[in-house]
Protein backbone atom coordinates (compact mmCIF):
# COMPACT_ATOMS: atom_id res chain seq x y z
CA UNK A 1 0.00 0.00 0.00
CA UNK A 2 1.10 3.52 -1.17
CA UNK A 3 2.26 5.18 2.58
CA UNK A 4 0.13 8.31 1.53
CA UNK A 5 -2.42 6.50 1.15
CA UNK A 6 -2.47 4.96 4.21
CA UNK A 7 -1.70 8.15 5.82
CA UNK A 8 -5.23 9.30 4.08
CA UNK A 9 -7.32 6.66 5.31
CA UNK A 10 -5.49 7.19 8.59
CA UNK A 11 -6.90 10.85 8.70
CA UNK A 12 -10.16 10.26 7.67
CA UNK A 13 -10.46 7.49 10.27
CA UNK A 14 -9.14 10.14 13.29
CA UNK A 15 -11.52 12.78 11.78
CA UNK A 16 -14.27 10.24 11.82
CA UNK A 17 -13.36 9.11 15.43
CA UNK A 18 -13.50 12.44 16.66
CA UNK A 19 -9.79 11.74 17.54
CA UNK A 20 -6.70 13.90 17.13
CA UNK A 21 -4.94 13.32 13.78
CA UNK A 22 -2.02 10.89 14.24
CA UNK A 23 -0.03 10.13 11.49
CA UNK A 24 1.32 6.14 10.25
CA UNK A 25 4.72 6.90 11.84
CA UNK A 26 3.29 7.92 14.71
CA UNK A 27 1.38 4.45 15.51
CA UNK A 28 4.92 2.98 14.87
CA UNK A 29 6.60 4.59 17.31
CA UNK A 30 3.32 4.38 19.90
CA UNK A 31 3.60 0.66 19.27
CA UNK A 32 7.66 0.29 19.67
CA UNK A 33 7.62 1.90 22.98
CA UNK A 34 3.95 0.04 24.11
CA UNK A 35 6.18 -3.07 23.76
CA UNK A 36 9.56 -1.87 25.18
CA UNK A 37 7.36 -0.95 27.93
CA UNK A 38 5.78 -4.10 28.51
CA UNK A 39 8.93 -6.30 28.38
CA UNK A 40 8.91 -7.22 24.97
CA UNK A 41 12.86 -7.70 23.73
CA UNK A 42 14.22 -5.37 21.25
CA UNK A 43 14.69 -8.37 18.82
CA UNK A 44 11.39 -9.03 18.30
CA UNK A 45 10.86 -5.23 17.96
CA UNK A 46 13.26 -4.75 15.30
CA UNK A 47 11.22 -7.83 13.88
CA UNK A 48 7.84 -5.97 14.44
CA UNK A 49 9.14 -2.44 12.81
CA UNK A 50 11.29 -3.62 10.14
CA UNK A 51 14.56 -2.48 11.50
CA UNK A 52 17.47 -3.04 9.80
CA UNK A 53 19.84 -3.70 12.91
CA UNK A 54 19.29 -4.07 16.63
CA UNK A 55 21.81 -0.67 17.44
CA UNK A 56 18.33 1.32 15.12
CA UNK A 57 16.05 0.18 17.68
CA UNK A 58 18.27 0.76 20.74
CA UNK A 59 19.20 4.23 19.86
CA UNK A 60 15.42 5.64 18.64
CA UNK A 61 13.49 4.05 21.32
CA UNK A 62 16.47 4.16 24.36
CA UNK A 63 14.64 6.94 26.28
CA UNK A 64 11.93 3.98 27.17
CA UNK A 65 14.58 1.42 28.03
CA UNK A 66 15.25 3.68 30.24
CA UNK A 67 12.49 3.45 32.33
CA UNK A 68 12.56 -0.50 31.63
CA UNK A 69 15.66 -0.33 33.20
CA UNK A 70 15.28 1.41 36.55
CA UNK A 71 12.34 -0.89 36.57
CA UNK A 72 14.36 -4.13 36.24
CA UNK A 73 16.62 -2.88 38.68
CA UNK A 74 14.10 -2.48 40.91
CA UNK A 75 12.99 -5.97 40.39
CA UNK A 76 16.44 -7.31 41.00
CA UNK A 77 16.61 -4.99 44.51
CA UNK A 78 13.64 -7.03 45.32
CA UNK A 79 14.92 -10.34 45.02
CA UNK A 80 18.19 -9.31 46.15
CA UNK A 81 17.79 -6.93 48.87
CA UNK A 82 18.08 -6.55 52.29
CA UNK A 83 15.69 -9.09 54.03
CA UNK A 84 12.34 -7.46 55.35
CA UNK A 85 12.11 -9.48 58.63
CA UNK A 86 9.18 -11.67 57.20
CA UNK A 87 11.15 -14.86 57.46
CA UNK A 88 13.02 -15.18 60.96
CA UNK A 89 14.35 -19.05 60.51
CA UNK A 90 17.65 -19.61 60.52
CA UNK A 91 18.48 -22.20 58.32
CA UNK A 92 22.01 -22.76 58.78
CA UNK A 93 25.07 -22.07 60.78
CA UNK A 94 25.91 -18.16 61.73
CA UNK A 95 27.37 -16.32 59.22
CA UNK A 96 27.07 -19.28 56.85
CA UNK A 97 25.17 -18.74 53.43
CA UNK A 98 21.85 -20.02 52.63
CA UNK A 99 20.48 -21.25 49.61
CA UNK A 100 17.93 -19.04 47.66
Amino acid sequence: MDPRSLNRMLTVLCRDAKARQVRVHDLRHTCASLLLAQGVDARTILETLGHSTITMTLDIYAHVMDSTLKAAAERMDDALGPDDGEDDQDDGPEGAPTML
